[in-house]
């Protein structure tokens, strides 16, 4: 039995009394939470930092881990795309197993406690089987051409039950605007709100996005011309991607728009009015590497919006570190609170996902994990207490 105490402790909603003790049990389960009265003094470990339930990642991709440093940064997103594409089925399934598996020790050891990851293939099933971190995968599906959205739709359905045969939560998903139809769209996300599960769809991390919407033009046509995929069905829309495809979207379906980097006020507005069970989920560090931008952060939180945090893949990214991702918001958007994004971080991710039950907040009879941040502000570093 352990009794911690810290400077802060934060229970993934707000902050607690600074008497507050957690009585943790050798496993990591939160027996009570009382306070410094109640507890011999000489049992107490108090820790200098803030403690914080484990941290939940609501966008990874494992699958590219074995892409870390290959490709450029700041090169754009259809540059960025088109070397995924070229270089992911370059090594053997030995390297890439390894590179998982060493993904997911990172986030473990990052006090990530909990990933919603993003999977083309069945190639993470055993890594995820394997690991002490929760799991939730979303079978990701491509094809702009509504003409193939049954196709597809059928294909996704079979790699979905690759994994919840083994007992691994999973949803279907949509990769994004510009390469699923709306028709598509809304199979997948019919489909998740009969399963009572979430869905994600990447939205909006490029201007580029917004303009082949708005008039069809733009560097997405270079992409599709790049691989050869005729786009001569799809016409524009004359308004933003957000804006086109949030109809489609279920509306009872809790769904995250990963990135938003290029969302603006009309498109939160809308989205949020047409759509409840909205989460937008932060990925800076990716959003610096590809684009060079960050979504306003201020706005999203300014508008209402429900924020989690994601890092990504080591294909953007030089880790997996929740915390490193709160750094850099904080360095590049200041005005923006730790309290903010640490609810972001555990509760809000947690919510998403539907697994609050167990993770995201400091509760009574909850194994969700507990994670002392050190440090000062834009360089915080976090050790997982248990």
């Amino acid at each position: 039995m352990r009794f911690i105490s810290a400077n802060q402790i934060f229970s993934g909603k707000e902050y607690l009394p600074t008497n507050t003790v957690l009585v943790v049990s050798d496993s990591g389960l939160i027996e009570d939470i009382t306070t410094k009265e109640n507890v011999e003094f000489s049992n107490i470990e108090h820790f200098e930092g803030i403690i914080c339930p484990g941290f939940i990642n609501t966008h990874c991709h494992l699958e590219l881990s074995h892409l870390k440093n290959l490709i450029k940064q700041q090169t754009g997103i259809i540059d960025f795309g088109l070397a995924v594409i070229k270089h992911r089925n370059e090594f053997s399934a030995e390297l890439q197993q390894e590179a998982m598996r060493l993904a997911d020790k990172e986030m473990q050891t990052q006090g990530i406690v909990a990933v919603g990851d993003i999977s083309n293939t069945n190639e993470s099933i055993k890594i995820k089987k394997e690991s002490n971190l929760y799991y939730h995968t979303f079978v990701e599906l491509i094809a702009l051409n509504p003409e193939r959205a049954n196709l597809v739709f059928d294909t996704g359905k079979q790699l979905l039950s690759e994994y919840t045969k083994v007992q691994l939560s999973a949803s279907l998903a949509p990769h994004a605007p510009y390469s699923a139809s709306l028709e598509l769209i809304k199979k997948i996300t019919d489909d998740c709100f009969q399963l009572n599960k979430p869905t994600s769809i990447h939205n909006q991390e490029s201007k580029t996005e917004n303009e082949f919407f708005n008039s069809k033009t733009g560097d997405y046509l270079r992409l599709y011309e790049t691989i050869k995929i005729s786009i001569d069905y799809f016409k524009a829309t004359g308004t933003s991607s957000l804006q086109t495809i949030i109809s489609s979207l279920n509306q009872k379906v809790n769904t995250l728009l990963v990135h938003n980097t290029f969302s603006s006020k009309e498109d939160i507005e809308i989205a949020k009015n047409v759509h409840q069970q909205l989460y937008w989920c932060l990925c800076p560090n990716a959003n610096l590497y590809i684009e060079n931008a960050l979504p306003d952060i201020n706005l999203l939180n300014s508008s209402g919006c429900t924020l989690t945090i994601g890092t990504d893949s080591l294909a953007s990214n030089s880790n997996l570190s929740i915390i490193d991702e709160i750094n850099t918001i904080l360095k590049h958007q200041p005005n923006n609170s730790l309290e903010l994004l640490l609810n972001a971080a555990t509760c809000n991710g947690a919510k998403f996902l539907g697994i609050e039950n167990q993770f995201g907040l400091l509760e009574k009879n909850k194994e969700c994990g507990i994670n002392l941040i050190e440090g000062k502000t834009g360089n915080y570093s976090v050790k997982k207490l248990a």
